[in-house]
């Protein structure tokens, strides 16, 4: 899996340059993209109107034969409003989310049945780990994620994502019983934890002890958790957070510090930016290596096996 995001006019209104960009995904090896949003920023919408990009974007999962996992709005505040205002800021974000997802199911039932586009619903609002520490807010938070995913199921069924990060190093058991009983409670499918390593949030060791105690806690559970491996850097040259590729040994040791077996999914955070976007020694390196892998595992597994 690897995510996208569609930042501004980044990616044009034309579904042969969003069918290249997926076919380039898929040689090098990744099976599933991550819309990241759909509408980003802090002011909600009550007509809720796709960007011009959308029509495009199914378009090119269409034709390349791509799955994406569909994103609805990022709210850069949403941390902010959630301790200010609490529920009836998540009212509104629900309303708004209704219309979003209808919205969106009907730009894919325009292309094809959304069975041969959609993988899934994601939930960008990513949830920090000192949330979950906070009872008030992890208590608004799951009723945010359960009333949101009810919303999703009634227009469109499918698994629901979210994503988490942390910068806590030393309770990687608590926040994994706290991620495991949000999971729970709300009745999320899939969690997708940020490694950490690229923003400097965490160091390799506590990285791979919190990704092992929640992977060991929803063992036994119905939801599952995907480790995103960051292969970016922080561009030193910046003051603000500007990110670089990182080394393709780097890409590879963080892969090994977030998979405990041979079956264990990643996500890249991510293909688009680092590698495909990006024009240096290390992004190049990447993506020989990656385009190697992907075409060894078909070799030796078959299609649809990256290893």
């Amino acid at each position: 899996m690897s995510f996208i995001q569609p930042w501004g006019n980044e990616y044009f209104p034309n579904h042969r340059l969003w069918r290249s960009e997926l076919l380039s995904h898929q040689r090098l090896g990744v099976e599933e993209i991550i819309l990241q949003w759909t509408l980003w920023g802090n002011e909600l919408i009550m007509e809720v109107k796709p960007p011009i990009w959308l029509e495009a974007a199914v378009m090119g999962a269409h034709q390349s034969g791509t799955k994406m996992w569909f994103g609805l709005r990022y709210d850069p505040s949403f941390i902010a409003k959630l301790r200010a205002e609490g529920q009836p800021y998540l009212d509104r974000r629900l309303e708004e989310t209704r219309k979003l997802a209808n919205a969106l199911k009907a730009q894919m039932q325009y292309v094809a049945e959304p069975s041969e586009i959609f993988a899934g619903w994601y939930i960008p609002d990513e949830i920090d780990g000192r949330l979950l520490l906070d009872s008030d807010l992890r208590e608004l938070i799951t009723q945010y994620t359960t009333q949101t995913r009810d919303v999703l199921q009634e227009v469109l069924p499918g698994p629901v994502a979210i994503s988490g990060y942390t910068d806590l190093k030393s309770e990687p058991q608590k926040l994994a019983d706290y991620w495991n009983s949000l999971m729970a409670a709300s009745s999320m499918d899939l969690l997708l934890l940020q490694d950490g390593l690229g923003a400097k949030l965490m160091e390799p060791y506590s990285s791979r002890s919190l990704q092992r105690a929640i992977s060991q806690a929803f063992q036994l559970q119905d939801h599952t958790v995907i480790p995103v491996v960051e292969i970016f850097e922080i561009d030193p040259r910046t003051v603000d957070f500007k990110t670089i590729p990182t080394t393709m040994n780097t890409m590879k040791s963080r892969l090994k510090n977030a998979r405990f077996s041979d079956e264990q999914p990643v996500a890249l955070f991510s293909l688009s930016s680092h590698i495909l976007r990006f024009d240096n020694k290390h992004s190049r390196d990447m993506a020989e290596f990656l385009t190697g892998n992907a075409k060894a595992c078909e070799d030796t597994y078959g299609p649809n096996s990256i290893r």
